[in-house]
């Protein structure tokens, strides 16, 4: 859980064009020097390196995602998240699925309800894909669909190139940025700021100019904003077309 309170999801890179790398010393450089976040493969490469130098064998993995998608639309394997061994169990573990992130891992077992400190998840099996279930809004929701079949650094390279540089991606277009709470989560998308507290009632506030975003992004996603190149003018194009 402290890694989703500490490391803030976000997409400020790909928004405003900036390259997004992948190795072990770019990464650490961004999260702790630069005071940033990142998406899944940020995210997730580093979490896997972590738990590796600390004895935990992991297993990289991709997945379509579903969360919003209709069902006749065919998503690519764009987002990554890890199988985990300890404790002689097998576990699910994902710091980058944005505002539905995973605080906790949950045990890899299908049919399961398990509560995590910010709200319920479950496995289930649809033919040879497991799908991980959020409990949200009364119903259960689809986050995203996986196989077992191992995927490597080469791979993740791949779906990086095209998540943060396809001018069609929705990291490319738009703002999105997340961060868990003791209290909830906070969560951003493009000009509107959300929070969700724990068991109570979502607050929504539409920000109305660049220095709102800006305040919001520091303060409350705790992302340090000064030194990215370009994100004033990326902002005043969202506060134009909203």
């Amino acid at each position: 859980m402290l890694h989703t309170q500490s490391i803030p999801f976000e997409n400020l890179s790909s928004f405003t064009g900036a390259e997004v790398r992948l190795d072990i010393p770019s990464l650490l450089e961004k999260f702790t020097v630069s005071g940033r976040g990142g998406f899944c493969y940020e995210q997730n490469t580093l979490f896997k390196y972590v738990l590796e130098q600390i004895g935990f064998k992991t297993l990289g993995l991709a997945a379509r995602v579903r969360l919003n998608v209709p069902d006749d639309i065919v998503t690519p394997r764009s987002h990554m998240l890890l199988l985990v061994e300890a404790d002689g169990e097998q576990w699910i573990a994902d710091t980058g699925f944005g505002g539905m992130s995973l605080t906790v891992p949950i045990r890899f077992t299908t049919n399961e309800i398990q509560t995590t400190p910010h709200g319920q998840y479950r496995l289930t099996r649809e033919s040879e894909f497991y799908r991980l279930e959020a409990y949200a809004k009364g119903e259960w929701k689809v986050l995203y669909l996986f196989d077992l079949t191992a995927h490597y650094p080469a791979d993740y390279e791949v779906y990086n190139w095209y998540v943060s540089r396809h001018p069609g991606s929705h990291f490319v277009t738009s703002l999105v940025a997340a961060r868990a709470s003791k209290e909830g989560r906070h969560a951003l998308s493009n000009t509107q700021y959300s929070f969700y507290p724990i068991g109570g009632e979502a607050e929504k506030k539409q920000l109305l100019s660049v220095n709102e975003i800006t305040e919001i992004l520091e303060h409350k996603f705790h992302i340090r904003t000064a030194d990215v190149v370009g994100l004033d003018a990326k902002l005043s194009e969202l506060i134009t077309a909203s």
